[in-house]
C-alpha cells in the first residue's frame, strides 16, 4: 500500500474545497446575465483564501471532519465548470449522461459493498495491484476520448485526475478515492434526474 505523504494530503484538502466552493459559487453567478466576471474573480480568490486558512476558521476543516477531501474527479470537474462558465457556456452544470450513470452505479455498488450487504472487498482493492491496472485502462480509454474529440473536456478531467492518483497517490492512495465521492455522486445522480426531466418535458411539448 502507497499512501500519500500526510502533508501534501492536508495541503491537498484545502486547495480541493476551495476549487469546490470556488466552483458552486462561480455556477450560481453564472445564472446573472451577463455573466459578472469580476465578481466571480473575486469570490474564486475569496474561496481559494478562506479554504487556505488553518484551524475551524477555515471551511475545509469542517467539510474535511465530514467528508475528508474531494476527490480528484470532482476538483477537475468543478475546474472545468468554471472555465465553462467563464466562457459564457453553462456546458458543466449537468454531467455527461454516460458519466453520471457509471458514477451512480458504481457508488452505489461500493455503498452496498462497504455496508456488508455484499462481501466482494472492492475498496480494499483500491489500493491493490488491480487499482494500477484499472487507472491504466482508464487512463487509456480518457485519451482515446480526446483523440477522437468525445466529449473532450471530461475526458481530461478524468484524465488529470487519474495522473494526480498515479503521481502523488492523493487523495488518500486508493483508487475508488481519486474517482469518486458523495459530492461527485450526488452531482452525478442530480444530473440524471435533471435529464430524465428533460426528456420528459421534451416528449411532452411533441
Amino acid at each position: 500500500m502507497n499512501l500519500p505523504w500526510l502533508g501534501l494530503q492536508v495541503m491537498w484538502a484545502h486547495a480541493a474545497w476551495g476549487m469546490v466552493l470556488a466552483a458552486c459559487g462561480v455556477g450560481l453567478l453564472s445564472h446573472r446575465k451577463p455573466f459578472p466576471v469580476a465578481l466571480a474573480v473575486g469570490w474564486l480568490v475569496l474561496a481559494f483564501v478562506w479554504c487556505a486558512v488553518p484551524g475551524p476558521v477555515s471551511p475545509a476543516y469542517w467539510l474535511g471532519l465530514s467528508f475528508q477531501a474531494p476527490s480528484g474527479l470532482l476538483v477537475a470537474c468543478c475546474a472545468m465548470t468554471i472555465w465553462v462558465n467563464a466562457q459564457g457556456a453553462t456546458g458543466y452544470r449537468v454531467l455527461p449522461t454516460g458519466l453520471a450513470a457509471a458514477l451512480v452505479v458504481v457508488g452505489a455498488v461500493l455503498y452496498v459493498d462497504s455496508v456488508g450487504w455484499l462481501h466482494l472487498g472492492l475498496y480494499a482493492q483500491g489500493y491493490g495491484r488491480e487499482a494500477a491496472i484499472a487507472a491504466l485502462l482508464l487512463g487509456a480509454v480518457a485519451v482515446l476520448a480526446v483523440a477522437l474529440g468525445r466529449r473532450r473536456g471530461m475526458a481530461l478531467a478524468v484524465l488529470l485526475s487519474l495522473m494526480l492518483f498515479s503521481v502523488f497517490r492523493l487523495p488518500s492512495g486508493n483508487l475508488w478515492d481519486a474517482l469518486l465521492d458523495p459530492w461527485l455522486w450526488l452531482w452525478a445522480l442530480c444530473s440524471l434526474v435533471a435529464r430524465w426531466r428533460a426528456s420528459r418535458r421534451n416528449l411532452s411539448a411533441e
